[in-house]
């Protein structure tokens, strides 16, 4: 008679990732950790695409800026090594701006967009008359102390000369109130109102010269409050609050609480800092922050921290994360921070409702973290009249590149994604009140429903125990799927039908885990238990696939396991003197170190490399580009993702130098 099984499932992932928490012990709703995956509606896909737009000049990658200007389209500015680039939407030509240069070893650039509509007949004159002139768009530049500010309006640049009465060095920056404000050290400076080249109102007009705040202000930032914005102070360990809202200067020293310290939490640098859906949302040094103006009258002087569900990423962060760059996209927040590298190697991605109806929608959740590239700083909005999302990065080859994210084909420069999600611990305690700790089941098999399969899909699951045991490989498959009626070989004519087919959709199910050879490649037994690594009190599958694909639901089968009701035989036995388990679980036992070591060594779960080669001809040319990429799934997978990488790099090479055809208007 066959023995009974049970199954639990999650059909929904509305409360999306959370790896601060034992898997076993996490409710329906939550997967412990994703890779470059998106969480939309409760379902758990392949991220947004990224497209590269262009190659940069070599050198130190130092920030970018958006300059809107009041006609026109929008400009982006790009600091390396103090040089100042300037391309004009879409970004395709860049030229050097020439009369503006600011230190290279400057760790970062700060800008701030103003507006300027009055100036002083006279410059150096204190007494000389103000004339209001038509408005013009300003974007100022500072690198944080080295260099004399810098401006650019679309046409005009230069540097500000270095006057006691102009614009002051400085670092981080803001514009409200018709002012610009500026930080120096702990100090900030307020210009002159419709002005920000003029800092001459406090000998005339009294009031404070500048604000001091308890530290080296290391952001400024403008609360999102649409009636009376006001400007937040941020050192290291505090916040501080101006109101900056109030205009008159000279009623600056009689208002109650002009300036008042509101947080004891600070920033860790101007990058980090965003306004997103009415909240400010910043990097502290103990974690992402979250403050509503709505409610600032009922702040304390802590807030909670709000990124403990990205634990995976967190606890591996560098200690310098004064760079940490964030930006708001739609309903999508991003954090990139330095994960075990100097630069931002991951970015963290919070959805504000991974699902909405008309009535009510699910809350905020943390999605995935998203890799293969090293966001330097982030530049979102309306461009050309979409809403759009472009980066800097410095990659991992060392080259300078200009993103484009977001993108809705999901494929990164026209090739597969590899992405990943770790489940909950299936059969824990958290599921059945009835289970006791300790109370051991049995692995069989999963099912992994699959939808939105565009193209060719690679696909490979594992499974493990909760808290011991390298994952155990119990699915390697490629699923083929056609992505349209268009192809290389294929003759086509005037009458030829070209369309897209629709996506499809699998149910998949693993191999039977009690079936299968004992893997002890990846083991944890011994040191940690004396039973298979199919039995254990939960199970935590690991699912990886390359290319576009959602995942509706997943199902695990167990077999329940009878409790054992004896005394421990080895209770009064020392174990081997020396237990080994390396961080992805594998573990070994033994009386000599040296050997221990030596085993747990070999035990990995295997990695599949590929180096791919490509050469591709088109009117009379010819190129040969180069791909690498590796896979745990197989090594086909690998293979099909590092020519397809191999084949981008030879047909970026053929855009270069294919001479471009434009249309005379008429047919022969």
């Amino acid at each position: 008679m066959p023995q009974p099984k049970s199954v639990q499932f999650d059909a929904i992932f509305l409360n999306g990732m959370k790896s601060d928490s034992d898997p076993a012990l996490l409710p329906p709703g939550y997967y412990w950790a994703s890779l470059n995956c998106i969480n939309d509606g409760g379902l758990i896909s392949t991220r947004y695409g990224y497209k590269c737009l262009i190659d940069l000049p070599s050198g130190k990658l130092q920030g970018m800026a958006v300059f809107r200007p009041a006609q026109g389209l929008e400009q982006l500015l790009i600091g390396i090594s103090g040089k100042i680039y300037v391309s004009t939407y879409p970004f395709s030509e860049w030229r050097l701006i020439e009369n503006l240069l600011f230190s290279p070893h400057a760790k970062q650039l700060f800008f701030a967009l103003t507006e300027q509509s009055a100036r002083r007949l006279t410059p150096n004159d204190l007494g000389s008359a103000i004339k209001i002139i038509p408005t013009r768009k300003v974007l100022f530049i500072q690198d944080g102390g080295s260099t004399a500010p810098g401006f650019y309006d679309g046409s005009a640049s230069g540097h500000v000369r270095d006057n006691l009465f102009e614009t002051p060095i400085g670092g981080p920056m803001a514009f409200l109130g018709d002012r610009l404000w500026v930080a120096q050290g702990s100090h900030i400076f307020a210009s002159d109102i419709a002005n920000p080249f003029s800092f001459r109102e406090q000998i005339y007009l009294g009031g404070t010269a500048a604000f001091v705040v308890p530290g080296d202000v290391t952001a400024l930032a403008v609360t999102p409050g649409a009636d009376s914005p006001q400007l937040l102070a941020f050192t290291e360990q505090n916040t501080t609050l101006i109101r900056a809202n109030i205009r008159e200067r000279s009623q600056w020293l009689t208002v109650t609480d002009m300036q008042r310290e509101i947080l004891k939490v600070g920033a860790t640098g101007q990058r980090s800092v965003v306004s997103h859906y009415g909240q400010l949302v910043w990097m502290s040094n103990v974690g992402v922050m979250m403050f509503d103006s709505a409610v600032q009258s009922n702040v304390l002087s802590r807030l909670p921290i709000r990124d403990n569900e990205m634990a995976y990423s967190k606890v591996n962060l560098a200690d310098d994360l004064s760079l940490v760059a964030a930006a708001g996209y739609g309903k999508y927040l991003v954090f990139s921070v330095p994960f075990s590298d100097c630069f931002n190697q991951h970015t963290w991605v919070l959805n504000a409702s991974s699902f909405e109806t008309l009535k009510n929608d699910s809350g905020p959740s943390w999605a995935s973290v998203w890799t293969g590239t090293r966001p330097v700083e982030w530049a979102t909005g309306p461009f050309a009249g979409a809403d759009r999302a472009y980066y800097i990065s410095v990659d991992f080859d060392g080259e300078n590149r200009l993103w484009e994210a977001f993108l809705p084909e999901r494929k990164d420069n026209g090739c597969p994604i590899t992405s990943a999600v770790w489940t909950r611990g299936y059969f824990g305690i958290s599921q059945d009140t009835q289970k006791a700790p300790g109370s051991d089941s049995i692995f069989r098999y999963a099912d992994i429903a699959l939808t939105g399969i565009e193209e060719t899909l690679d696909i490979g699951a594992w499974y493990a125990g909760s808290l011991r045991g390298g994952f155990k490989q119990v699915m390697k498959k490629r699923i083929e799927v056609q992505r349209g009626n268009i192809w290389r070989d294929r003759v086509m004519t005037a009458t030829t039908k070209l369309f897209a087919y629709k996506a499809q959709s699998r149910m998949t199910r693993t191999e039977d885990a009690v079936n299968l050879p004992q893997n002890t490649e990846t083991g944890s037994c011994p040191p940690e238990r004396d039973v298979t690594e199919e039995r254990d009190d939960a199970m935590q599958l690991l699912v990886v696939w390359h290319g576009p694909a959602t995942i509706r639901y997943i199902r695990a089968w167990a077999q329940p396991q009878a409790e054992n009701l004896s005394g421990g035989s080895d209770a009064c036995t020392d174990e081997l003197p020396y237990n080994i388990v390396k961080f992805d679980g594998a573990g070994a036992s033994s009386t000599d170190l040296e050997e221990a070591d030596a085993i747990v060594q070999t035990r990995e779960m295997p990695v599949y490399l590929s180096n791919q080669s490509a050469t591709l001809e088109r009117s009379g040319f010819s190129a040969v580009g180069v791909g690498s990429a590796e896979s745990v799934v197989t090594q086909e997978a690998a293979d099909r993702v590092a020519f397809c990488t191999a084949e981008g790099s030879a047909d970026a090479q053929l855009l270069r130098v294919i001479p471009c055809k434009l249309s005379a208007g008429k047919c022969d």
